[in-house]
């Protein structure tokens, strides 16, 4: 896909990388944000857009530091200066501290383009953020939707957009599986907005084995990480009524959580166990 093909309004990030490549500059570059909003595809539009051969490698794949020292250095070191080589690093933030040291070395020392996206900015270490331009990738808006939708379709944009938390890459999904069919994809938008409401209201009632049965058939049936989960359950406890006590008791667990979710060394089903059980040891301010 090109950079022109891509859908967004004035305030989109992709306005200022196509400003900045009409002016011929194209630094190192660290794109963040949700999945499904379009990180990834800019690489390779971007890749298109300068007559790049791109070099694709998903860092949650192979976390270390080898990884970084052999793969990486190796197409860094060997192919031609500048502009005609991007090395993409697809979810960076899943590199372990010693391999990002290890590729902002890399970075400074070798040639080519590197593009980094990562989902949490928060786990890319200050020292390789410095040595790249970031762009932050927003949720697509119910306008951007709307652009994305086909005509059929676009009736339903505000409902979709909401429901798949403006996820382009889920809502394109979701097209391709009800092949055209309206009413199928607006029964498909409200089951997705009502699988985080069931357990948004599990929580706010306080009904833990309810809203650990609902997380784990949350990430059995859908492909979303710690982060994305967490995300998506909190903005449907923020659209509710809570009590301010325990809406301050339920954030300080969220945040632990979020701090924790992209480190978490175990299953996910796991990470909602140990979420659950903090959350109810904490609930009416007693911890126990």
């Amino acid at each position: 896909m090109r950079l022109e093909e891509m859908v967004h309004d004035e305030e989109h990030p992709l306005r200022a990388i196509k400003d900045m490549l009409a002016w011929g500059k194209c630094p190192d570059l660290l794109l963040y944000g949700p999945p499904g909003t379009g990180k990834t595809t800019t690489a390779h539009a971007i890749s298109y857009e300068i007559g790049a051969d791109i070099y694709e490698f998903n860092a949650s794949d192979e976390r270390g530091i080898d990884f970084i020292r052999t793969r990486v250095k190796q197409v860094a070191t060997q192919r031609g200066y500048g502009q005609h080589t991007i090395i993409l690093l697809d979810e960076a933030d899943g590199l372990t501290k010693q391999a990002q040291d290890a590729l902002r070395r890399i970075i400074e020392t070798g040639h080519g383009l590197f593009i980094l996206t990562a989902n949490e900015p928060a786990n890319i270490i200050p020292a390789l953020k410095s040595r790249c331009v970031s762009y932050e990738f927003r949720p697509y808006n119910a306008k951007e939707v709307e652009m994305f939708l086909p005509e059929w379709a676009k009736p339903l944009a505000v409902e979709t957009c909401s429901a798949y938390n403006g996820d382009l890459r889920r809502i394109s999904l979701a097209l391709e599986s009800v092949n055209e069919d309206f009413d199928g994809l607006k029964e498909m938008a409200g089951a997705e907005a009502k699988a985080y409401s069931d357990p948004a209201l599990s929580l706010i009632g306080g009904d833990w084995e309810g809203l650990r049965k609902e997380l784990q058939t949350l990430v059995s049936h859908h492909t979303s990480s710690n982060t994305a989960l967490l995300n998506r359950l909190h903005q449907k406890v923020r659209q509710l009524d809570m009590e301010p006590p325990r809406f301050h008791h339920y954030s300080r667990i969220w945040g632990d959580a979020v701090l924790a979710a992209h480190q978490w060394p175990l299953s996910q089903e796991g990470f909602i166990d140990w979420f659950v059980g903090s959350l109810a040891s904490l609930w009416d301010g007693k911890e126990e």
